[in-house]
């Protein structure tokens, strides 16, 4: 009995060496995984503060896309009022340019006419100068 008390103490004082070295084993593990929880604690902090600053510069961006957005869009429609009052001012220049040419055909013809007339007169004038001409030296000879 005294060796199976020797022996249940033997046992129990390997035991409780295995258990000592477990829970020293344990307490480093511990430790290691508390110091590798802190470092990332600290990195999610640092991820955390880099996401809320992409989040604020995404903001920011989109406000200043939907700015030049708008001004691309008024300089458009700028740009199509431009265009719009640019043909409509051409149509204006072609129908004073049709008028013109109008006006130009008309006082062609009234030249046209004109100077048939004073052919016309001139014709007159030759037979009536003529007859003038002889007048005159009829008289001049009484």
């Amino acid at each position: 009995m005294a060796e199976d008390i020797k022996c249940l103490t033997d046992s129990r004082m390997r035991a409780m060496e295995i258990i000592k070295q477990k829970m020293v084993e344990m307490k480093n593990q511990n430790e290691k995984l508390t110091n590798e929880n802190a470092d990332l604690s600290e990195r999610v902090q640092t991820l955390s503060k880099s996401y809320e600053e992409l989040i604020i510069e995404n903001e920011n961006l989109s406000k200043e896309l939907k700015e030049l957005s708008k001004t691309s869009q008024d300089t458009e429609d700028e740009l199509q009022a431009r265009v719009n009052t640019l043909k409509d001012d051409l149509h204006e220049a072609d129908k004073r340019a049709d008028n013109s040419e109008r006006q130009v055909v008309y006082l062609l013809k009234r030249v046209q006419q004109q100077e048939d007339l004073v052919a016309a007169y001139m014709e007159d004038y030759k037979g009536t100068g003529q007859f003038l001409d002889d007048s005159v030296n009829e008289l001049m000879d009484i």
